[in-house]
């Protein structure tokens, strides 16, 4: 994570600076993230649009089937789009079984390469979480949930030039909790640094069909958690207030390779290739539920991991 800078206002329209100090701000003073309140569980109708079953607590279909379902977006009327019809060949053959997975060894050695033994190296020979808050004898975590943080949001104003550059949109430090209350796993920024909130060993919950009353707990970790940095803005045709834009590309290269490296990384931990899932897919059944990851490149995500892939070799 980098260090704490002040915003440079003479880089950006005063309306913005103030935004950003503001964040800023926020992540020097306000780093308790635990609710303060009483959240009531969610209540759901149906097991969602992919057919969850409680009882095996894994969706329907084989880990492929799962993933083309798992890994639909948002359409142009911010709909949920159909299934995806097919996966590029080096998701489509990895998914739910132990093809080109590295050795820990490997991983070990390329993390320490990238300075990261310390945050995700060490733990590589260590379990992932487990359904029913850790039960040892529930399920290992399935599913590989990607978010974007769907912020900050910039109304009508036009994304800065520097958006996927520039260290004062970049610091992960808002995202940063002292009392351990993070939202994701996760969290990777557009420069691809990356934030550890919460080992792969620890059981966390960030959708709304995770937390459903229906299921008591039971999914609490079932499901890994990775947020992308993404911020938004308002978007024509979509009401006075909405964040449906994205900038362009959605997501950069270097978010890509990282997410590529994290789902790697826990993959190799589980001894198979985690399934794949958008948090949009999962939430879709659910009053107010969420868009993200908007405008994800399941191509750009698949090309990633076969660079990283062929790098370890």
């Amino acid at each position: 994570m980098r260090d704490r800078v002040k915003p440079n206002c003479s880089l950006v329209k005063a309306g913005i600076c103030a935004a950003l100090s503001l964040s800023f701000a926020k992540a020097v003073f306000a780093t308790e993230c635990r609710p303060h309140h009483f959240r009531a569980p969610y209540l759901i109708k149906s097991m969602g649009v992919c057919d969850f079953d409680p009882q095996t607590l894994s969706y329907a279909g084989t880990p492929l089937q799962q993933a083309r379902c798992l890994m639909r977006g948002m359409d142009a009327s911010r709909n949920l789009g159909p299934p995806v019809e097919s996966l590029p060949p080096g998701l489509a053959r990895r998914i739910g079984k132990i093809a080109d997975l590295p050795s820990r060894e490997v991983l070990a050695a390329y993390l320490s390469r990238q300075d990261l033994e310390a945050d995700f190296g060490a733990h590589l020979w260590e379990p992932l979480s487990r359904a029913r808050n850790n039960d040892p004898n529930a399920p290992m975590a399935r599913y590989f949930v990607i978010h974007d943080t769907s912020g900050p949001n910039y109304g009508r104003r036009a994304f800065p030039d520097n958006i996927d550059t520039g260290r004062i949109y970049e610091n992960l430090a808002y995202y940063a909790c002292s009392d351990g209350w993070g939202r994701a796993h996760v969290f990777i920024n557009r420069t691809g640094e990356m934030l550890l909130a919460h080992d792969y060993s620890i059981p966390w919950r960030e959708t709304k069909f995770e937390q459903a009353a229906a299921f008591g707990g039971t999914l609490q970790g079932l499901f890994l958690h990775t947020e992308m940095v993404q911020p938004r803005r308002t978007s024509a045709g979509h009401g006075v207030r909405n964040d449906a834009r994205t900038p362009d590309p959605a997501f950069t290269t270097a978010q890509y390779d990282r997410l590529a490296l994290l789902y790697t990384i826990a993959s190799v931990r589980r001894g198979d290739w985690l399934v794949p899932a958008f948090h949009a897919a999962i939430d879709a059944d659910i009053p107010n539920g969420h868009d993200d990851p908007l405008n994800f490149d399941i191509n750009s995500f698949a090309n990633s991991l076969d660079q990283l892939l062929s790098r370890l070799e």
